[in-house]
């Protein structure tokens, strides 16, 4: 009787333990999960602060940061500070962090964006598909797909837009396809009388 008693015993404890185990390790899975997140916030509040293409903007802001308490570990504090000290008198010194682009194409920007995807030879036609669901994705209307073989072909891909006010999007959309496909892609504006505002090409080049 006192075997099985014992026995009982040590079932309770043992579940108890494996039960205490499991608390204590979420407690400190938690609190690790909490501190990285931290971590993470305050790195990207510095980084944020170094996006500024102005020197004096980046000081600034990194100013900001330590004046205003934002950022919380005080070791992290103290040596942005020192930082700040040590850049104040020449802060082109102070390196700019440019943003991370997107891989998503956003939305329009410009009321019924048109676009019209055109190629200078047959080999470019292959990116026909995946860029017009890229673009259909996010809600811009394609008005075909084609190649055209003459002397008003780019050799170089490029995006061309024929009103000033569609000059933003145009932007947008070179910033994507050098992400996405060519590092060569510049938004160009060409004059053409009979484009209506929100048509844009996109030429693949040659």
């Amino acid at each position: 009787m006192e075997d099985k008693s014992s026995a009982v015993k040590a079932l309770i404890l043992s579940g108890f333990f494996a039960i205490l185990g499991t608390v204590v390790g979420g407690v400190v899975q938690g609190y690790w999960n909490v501190r990285l997140a931290e971590q993470k916030y305050q790195s990207d509040l510095i980084l944020k602060a170094l996006e500024s293409s102005s020197p004096d903007e980046r000081l600034q802001s990194l100013k900001l940061l330590v004046h205003t308490n934002l950022i919380k570990q005080s070791d992290v504090r103290d040596s942005v500070n020192n930082y700040i000290l040590e850049k104040q008198k020449d802060p082109e010194t102070i390196p700019q962090v440019k943003a991370a682009t997107s891989q998503t194409l956003e939305a329009p920007i410009i009321s019924n964006a048109r676009i019209y995807i055109l190629a200078g030879n047959a080999n470019k036609t292959s990116a026909f598909n995946d860029l017009k669901l890229q673009l259909n994705s996010a809600g811009f209307k394609i008005m075909n797909a084609r190649t055209i073989v003459d002397p008003g072909r780019p050799n170089n891909p490029e995006i061309r837009y024929f009103n000033p006010e569609d000059e933003q999007q145009a932007e947008k959309l070179a910033e994507f396809m050098r992400f996405k496909y060519d590092k060569g892609y510049a938004a160009i504006l060409y004059k053409d009388a009979k484009a209506k505002p929100g048509y844009i090409e996109i030429w693949l080049g040659r």
